[in-house]
């Protein structure tokens, strides 16, 4: 009798789901050609002990010796029997796992959204101000040259910081989003050059909203020229 081999398996693992699935059933397959050797070794005990064991010759026991050892074979066949059942369970589990994961839902790029303000510089970029005695506005977020709305950008004053939130409306959402704040009009229209940033590269973690902090504390007292952008996506 001989034992089934198990391939190497590394200390660090990196698998896909299709090779978790395959493992899977290859260690049914392993436990089976475990349990097929048990069996066969209890056929050749009978055998022996029958003394019809080719290549073995050995005194046949008593008819009670007999019942004896039929029944010790009788109790490890059943043992083997509810392995077989417990391994029938393993594997039913194992087919009904997909294939693949879920597809996750595609996104298609919409292009760049502004708050809705003052056009400036190229393309669709625009700015909004903050006057002096304002606490708190909010505006359009608006995609394109002809400024769909797609959510909203709220600024709101609180002590020194000036919080700055994009939202967007379903089925919109962001990948990036770039602010600049001061207390002159913005020159540059690439969103690309301004101050704040941030940037998903992970579609699991494209967000619906996000809120900077930005410290206005020099500019006490003045307008704020608020030039908000987002990159904008369409969930499908």
């Amino acid at each position: 009798m001989s034992f089934p081999t198990i391939s190497q398996i590394t200390p660090t693992i990196s698998i896909n789901r299709t090779q978790v699935v395959n493992l899977l059933l290859a260690s049914v397959a392993l436990e089976e050609i475990g349990l097929a050797h048990i069996i066969n070794t209890e056929s050749e005990k009978l055998q022996a002990a029958l003394g019809t064991l080719p290549g073995l010759s050995v005194t046949a026991p008593s008819f009670a010796g007999l019942i004896s050892i039929n029944r010790e074979v009788r109790r490890t066949l059943e043992t083997v029997l509810k392995n077989q059942m417990l391994l029938q369970f393993k594997l039913e589990d194992i087919l009904d796992i997909p294939p693949t994961p879920p597809t996750p839902p595609p996104f298609v790029d919409a292009g760049s959204a502004w708050a809705v303000g003052t056009e400036f510089g190229q393309g669709n970029a625009q700015y909004t101000t903050l006057g002096s005695a304002e606490l708190e506005k909010t505006v359009v977020l608006g995609l394109g040259n002809n400024n769909i709305p797609v959510g909203t950008v709220e600024m709101l004053r609180q002590g020194n910081d000036l919080l700055v939130t994009y939202t967007t409306d379903s089925p919109y959402i962001m990948n990036q989003v770039h602010l600049y704040v001061s207390n002159v009009a913005p020159v540059n229209s690439n969103p690309g050059g301004f101050p704040y940033q941030y940037t998903v590269t992970d579609p699991a973690e494209y967000f619906d909203t996000y809120t900077f902090t930005v410290d206005v504390s020099a500019y006490a007292g003045q307008t704020l020229y608020i030039a908000a952008h987002a990159h904008i996506l369409i969930v499908q």
